[in-house]
């Protein structure tokens, strides 16, 4: 039927040839250039075709012959670019000739037109619904395989082919190909490998690819495992093929003694690491064969000796039975010099001491795997660390502010507020904060909304940026516009942290919202601030040193540079079960360029700007850190002590303050996924203002 349809077009073309002859069309008319262009057909003077052929589609824009034979006319002059014009032409007004539209594919075919493959599979699939063409077929087959999203049509393609000419063999090996690209097909690929198989008997290759296809269906069947067995007796000598035939069979415990078998033949064949670590890891499975994994292991650590992994089978295997215990303890020490924040190797000298009878360093070693591996404060700090907030969260907050020392610092303050925390992609975390803050003072009221935006980006285990966004409508326009940017990179014993923020001042109610006094706006203090910021952690000490500088501007003052170095040290002096007590000694030293602490328009000396700017700080607070917690549910700290200040402002001496820092922290685990914190701040700075700060949130993760 399909034949008919074309033999009936090419019938009625002749009819109407003929009608057309008989007519004698007269000069420049339509069908008069039709004969001149068939006319110059005949002798070749393709050219000229070319000129007849287009005046008549000038005249009749739908006259097929005139549309089909340029197109033909345009190819045999070599002009191929305007021939796939005027079959595209000609095709969309007459798509049921199969003969113009396989020569269209075939055109578009051609490596130069690869950005028209969607074009040639489209006239392919047009000719092939007139007309089958098995060979036509292969080639839109062959176009649909390029492209992996293509894959079912293709196959679809194939399957027709390889019915209708079995014997085509090329044509077969092209589709088991194709069939491995997705595995979906997997079955469909292993009928096709077994059949080549009874084909090709005795052909290894033949062999190898259905055998590692029966074990990629169920690595732990028995035919994979035969068949895998029978191809390296064929060929012991290959090592590879060995090494597939040993780790198919330590997949399934039941085999576990042929898999042993095969690695220690290879270990033979070509002693490699790997091979020598995948026997060890099996071998020290059982009781019996402890002995001959450990001598591996320690054969490997001689030639990896920083390998903390291979350090820590070992000592896992060692820790298994009382009277390695001190061997065990050398292995897990060397694994904390390596890597001191390692729960695993805390977890296991902990153990390990029990069985010794230290019960001190099996407490020590016991908190310090609920620091590093288990839940609380702490812990999700370094939970977040890695899994940087993969679990979905819901956190209510609640702030409260209490400031005193003189009319013009005196400062209340309340927030409420939300958060959300999510990751968007296994690299980038979001953070999500609103919420209503209002602060007064006698006489004065300012209430706001705030919304905060902050995203992390992981870029690998090492390395960080952090990008932040908040607008506090507290004094309206750009200056309630907040920002922060920082980089984190750490390294196995230190890290180090770069970044700028801009943030709010809460020296005042004129720093912090603004006021107009005799006319004038003033205040409305923001901080701009960059910092570097270095920590480390060696053996007990703890130290963070950070050195910044910045400006603050305020509304109709100057921006008033600043620069200062602040650090921390502390010493984690003793533990005892679940508390700790760590001296700690912290120091700010800073200086500003202008005292700008004035908020009297009418007086510039000191300038009005409502924030603390003295010429020159100082301060050291030597304290106690304080830490204790009950089982995994509930976790102390306290901090503080005394502050002993140095303070210069403007047109006055240097005098001597005393002030104080403290800081409490509880955090209760009311349910495995919900947690509530509490903590609270207390401060002086010089003899400018006393400062408490409370902060109390409730954690629900998803």
């Amino acid at each position: 039927m399909m034949l008919g349809s074309a033999s009936g077009a090419y019938s009625q073309d002749q009819a109407r040839d003929s009608v057309e002859d008989r007519a004698q069309a007269e000069s420049g008319s339509e069908w008069w250039y039709v004969l001149r262009g068939r006319a110059n057909m005949k002798i070749g003077n393709y050219r000229a075709a070319i000129e007849a052929y287009e005046k008549a589609a000038e005249l009749n824009p739908n006259n097929r012959e005139a549309l089909k034979r340029l197109g033909i006319a345009n190819e045999r002059q070599g002009l191929t670019t305007r021939a796939i014009e005027s079959f595209d032409r000609y095709l969309a007004k007459f798509n049921d000739d199969p003969e113009i539209a396989f020569k269209q594919a075939d055109l578009l075919g051609w490596e130069r037109y690869a950005y028209r493959r969607s074009d040639a599979i489209r006239y392919y699939r047009m000719g092939l619904a007139r007309q089958e063409d098995l060979e036509r077929r292969h080639r839109l087959a062959r176009l649909l395989a390029q492209e992996r999203s293509d894959l079912d049509e293709a196959l679809v393609e194939y399957r027709i082919l390889v019915d209708a000419a079995p014997e085509q063999e090329i044509w077969r090996a092209e589709y088991r190909e194709l069939l491995l690209w997705d595995e979906r097909h997997l079955d469909e690929a292993i009928r096709e490998f077994r059949r080549l198989e009874k084909k090709r008997p005795g052909d290894f290759e033949v062999e190898l690819r259905l055998a590692e296809l029966v074990a990629r269906k169920n690595p732990r069947s028995d035919e994979a495992a035969s068949r895998h067995a029978a191809l390296v007796a064929r060929r012991p000598k290959d090592v590879s093929l060995r090494l597939a035939y040993a780790e198919l069979l330590a997949r399934e415990p039941r085999r576990r003694d042929l898999a042993i078998a095969e690695y220690r033949k290879l270990l033979e064949q070509a002693p490699k690491p790997a091979t020598r670590e995948a026997l060890a890891d099996l071998l020290s499975a059982r009781d019996e064969t402890r002995a001959e994994a450990l001598a591996h292991y320690e054969v490997l650590l001689r030639e990896r000796p920083d390998a903390a992994d291979l350090r820590l089978k070992t000592a896992r295997l060692l820790g298994g039975r009382r009277e390695d215990a001190e061997a065990a303890i050398a292995q897990y020490e060397r694994v904390v010099d390596m890597d001191p924040e390692n729960a695993e190797a805390h977890a296991g000298l902990a153990q390990a001491y029990a069985w010794t009878g230290d019960r001190d360093k099996a407490l020590y070693h016991s908190n310090r795997s609920a620091r590093y591996g288990t839940t609380g404060r702490e812990v999700s700090a370094l939970r977040e660390d890695l899994l940087r907030g993969r679990e979905p969260r819901l956190i209510p907050i609640v702030r409260g502010l209490l400031q005193e020392g003189g009319s013009k610092v005196e400062l209340r303050g309340v927030t409420l507020a939300a958060a959300g925390r999510a990751d968007l992609t296994p690299f980038l975390t979001l953070q999500l904060e609103t919420g209503f803050e209002d602060y007064w003072r006698s006489g004065d009221n300012a209430a706001a909304g705030y919304l905060e935006l902050d995203t992390e980006l992981r870029l690998d285990p090492t390395r960080r940026v952090e990008l932040g966004l908040g607008y506090h409508s507290l004094s309206g326009g750009s200056r309630d516009v907040l920002a922060r940017v920082a980089y984190t990179r750490e390294h196995e014993r230190w890290s180090w942290r770069a970044g700028f923020e801009r943030k709010l001042r809460f020296d005042s109610f004129a720093a912090l919202v603004g006021e107009r006094i005799a006319g004038e706006r003033i205040g409305a203090a923001r901080e701009n601030r960059f910092y570097a910021r270095f920590e480390t952690t060696r053996g007990r000490l703890e130290g963070r040193i950070e050195p910044y500088v910045g400006w603050v501007g305020a509304r109709d003052v100057s921006d008033n540079p600043f620069v200062g170095m602040r650090g921390r040290v502390a010493w984690r002096l003793f533990e005892i079960g679940a508390f700790h007590v760590s001296p700690v000694y912290s120091a700010d030293i800073h200086h500003y360029r202008d005292d700008f602490f004035g908020v009297d328009p009418v007086q510039r000396d000191p300038e009005p700007g409502g924030y603390f700017s003295p010429q020159l700080f100082v301060e050291q607070v030597p304290g106690l850190a304080l830490g204790a917690h009950w089982g995994e549910r509930h976790f102390l700290e306290l901090e503080g002590g005394p502050s002993l200040q140095h303070v210069r402002e403007s047109g006055t001496d240097t005098r001597f303050e005393i002030g104080g820092h403290a800081r409490f922290s509880y955090v209760t685990f009311l349910r495995e996924s919900i947690y509530w914190t509490l903590e609270a701040r207390f401060f002086t700075i010089g003899d400018a203002y006393t400062r408490a700060e409370a902060n109390t949130s409730l954690t629900f993760k998803f």
